[in-house]
C-alpha cells in the first residue's frame, strides 16, 4: 500500500468519531466533521481505487474497524432515533451507505484488470468482505439491514411525479447493498457460519423480504428503474436452492446430497459391497502384480487391489493416468463451465421455511409485474440490460415455474390456478425465450444456452401439468401454448440442432439438452396424436423461375427495382406458408450419431445423475431401438460398455435406485436382439467398432444394398424451323 494513501485514509478514519468511554454505556460520538470525513473517504475510493484500477484504499480500510464498528454503529444509532433525527443525521447515514456499498461490492463484478497491484490485494479484500458480512448479519442489535432499508423509505413514499433522480439513486443504492450481502461468499472460512442460511434468516427477521415484494409489485407502475436491481437480488437469494425442497415437511427435508450419503453408508455397513481380498496380517507388505495384455505388452501394478481380477488392475492404472496439455495451439472440445445448473446449496429447516414464505408471497404479488417489466426491457434491447441480466432472467423464470409446480402439487390453489405465473407464459414471453435460446446458439454462449434450455424445458413441464389438470380452462390454455410454442418451423429446427451444437461440451450442458430433447419429443408426440391436423409455419419452398424483365421506369436513381405496396405484400406472403407437421420426420432429426453420442456420454456419468435423468435417457434409447426399429444405430461396442458399467455389481447403479430396473430390462432386450442380428448378418461383428454410415445402415438393417434410381436427364426439345 502506498504510505501516503494509507496515512491520509487512516487520518480520516480517526477523525470520524468513536465511543465515549466517559459515559456509562460508551455511546458512539461523531466527530465535528464526520460527514466531511465520510465524503472524503468516498472520494478516495472513487479517485484512487476505481479510476486507477487499484485496491490500496480498500486494503487500508480492511486493516481498520471502520466498517465493523464505526459505520454499523452510526447506522443503528440513526435507525433507533430516525423519527426525530435531523436532515444532517440522515445525510450522515446516507453517506455511510454510500461508503459501505463500494466496500462490499463483489470484485468479480468490478471488471478489474489483472495487475500486480490488484492481485496483491484481492485475497485480503475478499477476506475483509466476508468479515463485513459477518458483522452486518450478526450485529448485536440485529437492525443493520433494517436501518439500510429505512434510508430508502422517504424516497419510496413519494409519488412518481415528485420522485427525483436522486431518490431513484437512493433506492438502487439500497438494493445494491442487499445484493452485495447476498452475493458475498462466506463459506470458504470455516470459522464464519455465514452462508446462505444466515442471510435468508436475517432478511426474514429484518423485513427485507417484505421490502422486495413491495418494490417488485410496484415495478410496472411507479418504480420502473429498479427492475434489474431486483432481478439481481432475487437471483442471489434463490440461486442453487432446489425448489422441490421448499414445501417439504420437516421430516421430509432431506436433500439429495444427504440421501446419497445415507445410501453409501448403508452400502458400506451392509453386505452389498464385499471385497474378495480380505484383511489379513499380510496386507501390510507390498505387492507387485505383472499383467500381460493382448499385444504381449507387460504392465506392472502395485498394491493388492490387482489380486482381485484383471479388471481391478486396469481400473487402478486408469486412475493413475494424468492428462497433459499437448504442445502447440490445442483447442479443448470438452470444457468445464462455471454454471449454476447443478450446483446445489444446503440450507437449514428454518431458512427453508422462511424462503418458502417469501417465494409464495413473491409469486402472489411481485412475479408478474417484475418479469413483465424485465421482458419488455429485453425486447427493446435496452442499454441497461447486460448479458448476465438475460441469464438471470432465464434462470429465475425456470426456477419460479418449478416452485409454482411444487406448490400446486402440495397446496393446490383452485381459485388462481396458474394465473400467478401468466406473465411469462404469454406469446411475447415465449418469443423472448426462443430468441434468447437462438442468440445463445449463434454466439456460442454456453452459460446462457444452459439457462435457456432449462427455461424452455420448465415451460414445457408447466404446460404438461396444465393439460393434465381437471380445470377445462387450464387444458385449453395449455393446448394453445403448445401450438404457439412449436408453431414456427425455425423453432423446431433450432431444437433439432442443439445436440450437434452441444456434442462434446460439459456434462451439465449435455444433460440439460438430453432432458429438453426428451420433453420435446414426448410433448409433440402426444400433441400430434390428439390433433390429427397440426400445422406449422415455415418458409415456402419456391422453384426457380426466370426473372421477369423490368422496364427502366421501374428503377430508381441507384438502380433498385421499385415495388408497389401490393407487390410487397404478396412477396411477404409468399415467403412463409403453413404445412402439415409430420412428427416422424421431426423425430428422425434426433436419430443422428452426435445426438446418440451425447446421450451415451451423459449416461456414462450415471453416478452424478438422478434416477429420473437415467430413466429419460433409457426412454430415448427405447424410442430408437423399439418404437422406430433403428436398432442398428445402437449396435456399438462403446454403447455396450456403458450399459455394462451401469449394471456392474460393485461400481454400477445401486440396487436401491429405481432406474436400475429400467436399465436391466433394456439391456436384456438389447442383448437378445443383438445376438439374433449377429447370426443373421455376420458383417455386424466388424461394424460394432465403427460409426455407421448411411449405406451401411441400410445394409445392416435389411441385408441388401439400397437400390438407387438415377433420374434421366430430360432431352431438350428440338424445334424444326422451316
Amino acid at each position: 500500500v502506498d504510505p501516503t494513501v494509507g496515512a491520509h485514509v487512516t487520518s480520516l478514519i480517526s477523525a470520524l468519531g468513536g465511543p465515549d468511554h466517559s459515559l456509562p454505556n460508551h455511546p458512539y460520538v461523531l466527530g465535528d466533521d464526520a460527514l466531511a470525513c465520510l465524503k472524503d473517504l468516498k472520494r478516495w475510493i472513487k479517485a484512487y481505487d476505481e479510476k486507477l484500477n487499484r485496491l490500496d484504499v480498500a486494503r487500508t480500510i480492511s486493516k481498520t474497524s471502520l466498517v465493523t464498528e464505526d459505520l454499523l454503529q452510526i447506522l443503528t444509532d440513526w435507525e433507533a432515533s430516525r423519527t426525530r433525527c435531523t436532515m444532517n443525521e440522515f445525510r450522515t447515514a446516507l453517506a455511510c451507505l454510500e461508503l459501505v456499498v463500494p466496500l462490499t461490492w463483489p470484485l468479480q463484478l468490478e471488471g478489474l484488470r489483472n495487475t500486480m497491484a490488484t492481485n496483491k490485494h484481492k485475497s485480503h479484500v475478499e477476506r475483509a468482505q466476508r468479515l463485513y458480512k459477518h458483522s452486518i448479519i450478526n450485529h448485536p442489535t440485529q437492525k443493520v439491514l433494517r436501518a439500510v432499508a429505512c434510508i430508502a423509505l422517504p424516497s419510496i413514499s413519494l409519488t412518481p411525479r415528485d420522485r427525483t433522480p436522486r431518490d431513484e439513486g437512493i433506492i438502487r443504492l439500497v438494493l445494491y447493498f442487499f445484493r452485495n450481502i447476498a452475493m458475498i461468499d462466506s463459506t470458504s472460512d470455516s470459522d464464519l457460519d455465514e452462508g446462505l442460511t444466515a442471510t435468508i434468516l436475517a432478511f426474514a427477521q429484518q423485513s427485507i423480504f417484505d421490502l422486495i415484494n413491495a418494490l417488485g409489485s410496484g415495478v410496472s407502475d411507479v418504480l420502473k428503474v429498479i427492475d434489474l436491481q431486483l432481478l439481481e437480488l432475487v437471483f442471489q437469494i434463490v440461486k442453487g436452492i432446489d425448489p422441490d425442497t421448499l414445501h417439504c415437511k420437516p421430516s421430509e427435508f432431506i436433500t439429495k446430497q444427504a440421501q446419497s450419503t445415507l445410501s453409501w453408508l448403508r452400502l458400506e455397513n451392509g453386505s452389498e459391497v464385499k471385497s474378495k481380498v480380505t484383511a489379513t496380517r499380510h496386507n501390510r507388505f507390498g505387492t507387485m502384480t505383472s499383467l500381460v495384455v493382448a499385444d504381449k505388452r507387460r504392465l506392472t501394478v502395485s498394491g493388492q487391489q490387482a489380486l482381485e481380477d484383471s479388471g481391478s488392475a486396469m481400473d487402478k492404472l486408469d486412475k493413475l493416468k494424468k492428462w497433459r496439455r499437448p504442445p502447440g495451439g490445442f483447442r479443448r472440445t470438452v470444457r468445464n463451465f462455471n454454471n449454476d445448473l447443478q450446483k446445489k446449496t444446503l440450507i437449514s429447516g428454518d431458512a427453508q421455511k422462511a424462503l418458502a414464505n417469501f417465494v409464495d408471497e413473491f409469486l402472489d404479488s411481485a412475479f408478474n409485474p417484475l418479469f413483465i417489466s424485465i421482458r419488455k426491457e429485453i425486447e427493446r434491447e435496452s442499454s441497461r440490460v447486460e448479458d448476465h441480466h438475460e441469464e438471470q432472467f432465464l434462470y429465475l423464470v425456470s426456477w419460479f415455474l418449478s416452485a409454482e409446480l411444487v406448490r400446486q402439487r402440495t397446496t393446490p390453489n383452485a381459485d388462481n390456478g396458474f394465473a400467478l405465473v401468466a406473465g411469462v407464459l404469454d406469446q411475447q414471453s415465449l418469443v423472448t425465450v426462443t430468441k434468447l435460446l437462438r442468440t445463445a446458439v449463434e454466439n456460442k454462449h454456453m452459460r446462457k444456452l444452459g439457462y435457456a434450455m432449462h427455461c424452455f424445458k420448465q415451460i414445457i413441464l408447466l404446460t404438461s401439468a396444465m393439460s393434465s389438470s381437471d380445470v377445462e380452462t387450464n387444458q385449453e390454455i395449455a393446448e394453445n401454448m403448445i401450438s404457439r410454442l412449436f408453431y414456427e418451423e425455425a423453432t423446431l429446427d433450432l431444437l433439432a440442432s442443439l445436440p450437434n451444437v452441444l456434442h462434446g461440451t460439459s456434462v451439465s450442458l449435455m444433460a440439460a439438452c438430453c432432458d429438453l430433447v426428451y420433453m420435446v419429443l414426448k410433448v409433440l408426440e402426444s400433441y400430434s396424436k390428439q390433433n390429427n391436423h397440426l400445422y406449422i409455419r415455415g418458409k415456402k419452398r419456391r422453384s426457380r423461375k426466370p426473372k421477369s424483365s423490368k422496364s427502366p421506369d421501374d428503377t430508381n436513381d441507384r438502380g433498385y427495382t421499385m415495388l408497389s405496396s401490393d407487390e410487397d405484400d404478396s412477396i411477404a406472403h409468399q415467403q412463409s406458408t403453413e404445412r402439415y407437421f409430420e412428427f416422424a420426420r421431426f423425430e428422425q432429426q434426433f436419430f443422428t450419431q452426435n445426438c446418440i453420442d451425447m446421450f451415451r456420454s451423459v449416461l456414462a456419468t450415471y453416478a452424478d445423475l438422478s434416477d429420473q435423468q437415467i430413466k429419460r435417457i433409457i426412454a430415448f434409447f427405447h424410442r430408437i431401438f423399439f418404437k422406430r426399429e433403428e436398432e442398428v444405430l445402437l449396435y456399438r461396442l462403446d454403447f455396450m460398455l456403458v450399459l455394462h458399467r451401469c449394471l456392474d455389481p460393485r461400481e454400477g447403479i445401486s440396487n436401491s435406485n429405481s432406474a436400475r430396473k429400467e436399465v436391466q430390462l433394456f439391456m436384456n432386450h438389447y442383448v437378445r436382439k443383438l445376438a439374433k442380428a449377429l447370426v443373421d448378418r455376420p458383417a455386424l461383428y466388424v461394424e460394432l467398432l465403427f460409426t455407421k454410415m448411411p449405406d451401411t445402415l441400410f445394409f445392416l438393417k435389411y441385408g441388401h444394398d439400397e437400390e438407387k434410381h438415377l433420374k434421366r436427364k430430360r432431352e431438350k426439345t428440338k424445334v424444326a424451323v422451316d
